[in-house]
């Protein structure tokens, strides 16, 4: 959390401000359930990144409830769970105060799946960004990722569990994957911000083969006269590309990647460079959304 503190309040309003509309300007959003330790790591990133963004962070806990009837024969919630599903979401609101004291927190208590309450909360947050912890990949991330690319602009992020001190060519920078399928622009954006924030530089990993390769280097070119204090270096790499990103997961600040608009769906299903990297990260990696740059 220490990289992201020092751009809390005024100078992250500030960069906010600057910064042209994309996909990481939205809220922040995080999963919670009653058994916290499955989602404090993610907690805690999800409100360090709203506090360093300058957006909000938004909890929301899904809850299975009982099948009830009012007195009328409606469907109705029972009170005694909604009280317990609150009593989540204090705690969790009191764990990402101690990361970020002044950030703005909504909460949102959903009677239902887990999946349908962020894919809600998403929609009504335009590129918005959908945090997932270490323990919820296998289980929500396929179902979670094509409901998110059909009716949202949202980025989806897994954090996982880094090995303490992981070291490695791009230790502490930012690694973003260019597999000349995602949209370049919007990632590059992403991830040239997000360097930024944390103070650290970039590694864009990209195939060296790649026909796309010229128009990589000057989409990257424009995007460093944008940020210049942000250094960038280049992994170019004969192998699979989802196999190089792996390779610096562990050790990096965040890994970015691409989903474009039309490919993301049919490549989640079919299984893709990006997606084997979103499952199999030790680390932070975020999924760029629809949004625009």
């Amino acid at each position: 959390m220490k990289l992201f503190r020092g751009w809390q309040g005024a100078e992250a309003a500030a960069d906010r401000a600057s910064a042209p509309a994309g996909p990481d300007n939205g809220p922040v959003i995080a999963l919670v359930d009653e058994h916290t330790t499955t989602d404090v790591e993610a907690l805690e990133w999800a409100a360090a990144e709203a506090a360093a963004r300058g957006s909000e962070l938004r909890i929301v806990y899904a809850f299975r409830f009982p099948r009830l009837l009012d007195p009328v024969g409606n469907p109705t919630v029972d009170l005694q769970s909604r009280e317990s599903a609150e009593d989540v979401v204090t705690v969790a609101v009191r764990r990402a105060r101690r990361i970020a004291p002044d950030l703005p927190i909504r909460t949102h208590v959903f009677p239902g799946r887990q999946v349908t309450a962020l894919v809600t909360e998403a929609r009504e947050g335009d590129r918005a960004l959908v945090v997932l912890g270490h323990g919820r990949r296998s289980r929500l991330e396929r179902t979670l990722t094509r409901r998110l690319a059909r009716g949202t602009t949202a980025s989806l992020a897994a954090i996982g569990l880094s090995k303490h001190g992981a070291v490695g060519p791009s230790a502490g920078r930012v690694v973003v994957g260019v597999d000349g399928n995602g949209g370049p622009p919007a990632v590059l954006g992403f991830a040239f911000r997000a360097a930024r924030r944390r103070g650290t530089g970039l590694t864009v990993v990209h195939a060296a083969a790649s026909s796309r390769r010229r128009s990589v280097e000057d989409a990257v070119q424009i995007w460093r006269m944008a940020y210049p204090e942000v250094d960038v270096q280049w992994d170019f790499t004969r192998g699979p590309i989802d196999s190089a990103v792996l390779a610096e997961s562990p050790a990096a600040a965040l890994t970015v990647l691409g989903a474009d608009r039309h490919g993301w769906l049919r490549r989640v299903v079919r299984g893709s460079a990006s997606y084997n990297v979103l499952r199999l990260a030790r680390g932070p990696v975020v999924m760029v959304g629809t949004g625009t740059v």
